[in-house]
């Protein structure tokens, strides 16, 4: 088990593994297209999206982390990069021997490295205590989105 830096190629597997998470299945749909473009590109590029995997050994990807650096407003406690972590997945198979917590550990040290002084992401409560082993606490104040 090794986990290493996404590749370009890796977009197709990353976009199953969002698409699971969502509940969203649909191979070939257009948002499905549309993502998998997007993350080839922005590991590609490399200034603004990072994911860090573990190839499963009979093919694909068994676990991965996916995020991304947007520019916010500086504030008083942090200089405006914030990272957003937007897909932690293991493989059912794979789950419950750390694999989860390695690719989450090595995205949250790259985001840090880009000077990222805010990192959020969104959780279950199955997985709060993964997070909190991280050193991920709530977020106290009233978050609201609306669908755009």
């Amino acid at each position: 088990m090794y986990v290493r830096p996404a590749t370009p190629d890796d977009a197709a597997e990353l976009t199953r593994m969002r698409a699971a998470l969502l509940r969203k299945p649909g191979a070939g749909t257009a948002w499905h297209d549309r993502l998998r473009d997007h993350l080839r590109h922005g590991i590609a590029d490399g200034t603004h999206m990072a994911a860090f995997v573990i190839d499963n050994p009979a093919g694909g990807l068994a676990s991965a982390a996916l995020g991304t650096i947007h520019q916010a407003l500086p504030g008083p406690r942090h200089g405006g990069l914030t990272g957003h972590i937007h897909l932690v997945a293991t493989e059912p198979a794979f789950r419950r021997n750390g694999w989860g917590r390695l690719v989450t550990a090595a995205l949250t040290q790259w985001l840090r490295r880009q000077d990222c002084s805010v990192i959020n992401l969104n959780t279950t409560e199955e997985a709060e205590r993964l997070y909190r082993s991280l050193g991920f606490l709530p977020n106290v104040r009233a978050m609201f989105s609306a669908d755009c």
